[in-house]
């Protein structure tokens, strides 16, 4: 079979390492890079690959400054436009936080011919340990290494359950994983799933949780399940004190994982105690002060907002004592995410404005 759009590997041998992205996510993924780029080997080549659309010129320079001085590091910006061609994307479920760029991960396997395997990673993370040592995992004839989602398995809802069981196949709930790092078997998907069908399967089953509904469905029942140390959600103490690798993954994270709301590049996210990863890395990226100041600015405008948000956390919380059922539920989880942004807000109006709590 002959392909299109494929990129030829930056190295002979090297750890391909994939992000999706936009512009608007551009300071999260810088950050995740330099802390990517940091914790890397000398013995080891690194063909990291972010697909985009219409990326800025000026952040492409400023993504090859990460690599300076590492001839074994190669950074490249690859324009998914070729794949936007062929599909109308307007058909993929979207939502507040995530963009068509979610999907680009389904590119992966036609894109990079030259792998048999490859990592992807969403931006919105960083990296603790080299992530090498993850692309070395053995994972067999499985379709990708993954992390289960234990988030949304502890909070799954009678409904979401319904979803997971009845549209995605997925008989046992407790294998649902989160497509936020992914150990990619390349010929295994190549071989069972074209990418006509991944977009077929996207229109069809990504209505909850878009692309990661899909591969929860596509990939049930042959995925390596990983230590959750490869992907630990904001070193969250109550969500992982009973969980089985818990305990390591909140002493030695290799990966933390900024799910949700209350990012740590923005308002009062950056007081969480996992917030300081990010702004470890944050600060050491060349272009550190054009990071902190897009910081204190969402700062204030968030304590500006802070009446706004309360309004809305209360119009949520009386929208859900007075329905029932699916909007109930709807509505108490909306009030749920709008009570945390309240309080991060709160206690970011209580310290110095703009104070960056990990900054020496």
């Amino acid at each position: 079979m002959s392909f299109k759009n494929t990129l030829p590997a930056a190295f002979p041998k090297a750890v391909p390492v994939i992000f999706g992205a936009d512009d608007t996510f551009f300071i999260p993924l810088s950050v995740c890079m330099q802390s990517l780029v940091e914790n890397s080997s000398a013995e080891n080549n690194y063909d990291i690959v972010v697909l985009a659309n219409k990326f800025r010129p000026e952040f492409v320079a400023l993504l090859d400054k990460i690599a300076e001085g590492r001839p074994n590091v190669s950074i490249r910006v690859y324009d998914v436009a070729p794949f936007l061609a062929r599909w109308d994307m307007s058909k993929l479920k979207t939502g507040h936080r995530l963009t068509s760029a979610a999907y680009y991960r389904l590119f992966i396997p036609e894109l990079m011919q030259d792998y048999h395997k490859a990592l992807y990673i969403d931006g919105d993370t960083v990296l603790l340990e080299d992530i090498a040592h993850l692309y070395e995992v053995e994972i067999g004839a499985c379709y990708a290494g993954v992390v289960r989602d234990y988030n949304i398995i502890r909070d799954m809802s009678a409904s979401f359950k319904a979803h997971v069981q009845g549209l995605l196949g997925m008989a046992d709930t407790t294998q649902y994983f989160n497509s936020g790092v992914l150990l990619l078997n390349l010929d295994a998907i190549r071989r069972d799933f074209p990418l006509e069908f991944l977009m077929e399967q996207a229109e069809l089953k990504g209505a909850k949780h878009h692309d990661q509904d899909v591969l929860n469905s596509l990939f049930y029942g042959n995925v390596r399940f990983l230590p959750p140390r490869w992907n630990c959600m904001w070193l969250d103490e109550k969500l992982y004190a009973s969980v089985e690798g818990g305990r390591e993954a909140l002493e030695a994270p290799a990966l933390v994982h900024y799910t949700g709301g209350g990012k740590p590049w923005l308002r009062g996210g950056a007081i969480r105690a996992a917030a300081k990863h990010y702004w470890k890395y944050a600060l050491r990226c060349p272009y550190a002060d054009e990071i902190v100041r897009a910081y204190r600015e969402s700062c204030l405008h968030s304590i500006a907002e802070l009446p706004t948000l309360r309004r809305r956390q209360l119009w949520y919380q009386f929208l859900a004592s007075i329905l029932w059922g699916r909007k109930r539920r709807h509505y108490t989880a909306k009030a749920a995410d709008v009570k945390l942004a309240v309080e991060d807000v709160k206690q970011l109006k209580s310290e110095e404005a703009g104070t960056l709590p990990w900054q020496d």
